[in-house]
């Protein structure tokens, strides 16, 4: 099989932000707050937002062992323009669901949330804005959940989502 040019960039990307996203899983703490964002959550939700699942597996995203992978596709934008959006992260295990961190791959991404444990069948909403400031074509940021595992001591579940689109 023969790839094109754009195909294999496609793929590069996909491979740097799989290996950097894994380098994050189980490192650290940090979080930004933004209350009023889990008021409205499973209203956005319910109208068709992405929603990544702990336990991890728990939902039919792309995934390995204690890892998901989703795709949000931004679509074209000029330079300069900020996106902005939101996904949410839905704990459908038994206990209090607990963020640990959230990180971005780049500057030019950022992500807010509430901090404070999700209940049990609740859901939260990560919102996330994209700069394209000075960025020209193929844009593939990520977004990493890092959520405390339940019933494994110390351990950690990742959830990546991406961020795709194209600058002109």
């Amino acid at each position: 099989m023969r790839f094109s040019n754009d195909n294999r960039f496609r793929a590069a990307l996909l491979a740097f932000g799989v290996l950097f996203s894994m380098a994050g899983c189980g490192s650290g703490s940090g979080a930004s707050s933004s209350t009023a964002e889990r008021d409205s959550a499973a209203a956005r939700v319910a109208a068709g937002e992405l929603v990544v699942a702990f336990p991890v597996g728990a939902e039919g995203a792309e995934q390995e062992e204690g890892r998901s992978y989703d795709t949000i596709t931004m679509g074209r934008m000029a330079e300069g323009e900020v996106i902005e959006g939101r996904f949410g992260v839905a704990n459908r295990t038994g206990k209090p669901l607990v963020i640990v961190q959230v990180i971005t791959g780049c500057g030019c991404t950022t992500a807010d949330y509430d901090p404070a444990p999700i209940a049990p069948g609740d859901t939260l909403a990560i919102t996330w804005q994209f700069d394209s400031k000075g960025r020209y074509g193929q844009q593939f940021k990520s977004i990493e959940v890092i959520a405390a595992a339940a019933g494994k001591e110390g351990g950690r579940e990742c959830a990546t989502v991406y961020l795709e689109g194209e600058v002109i």
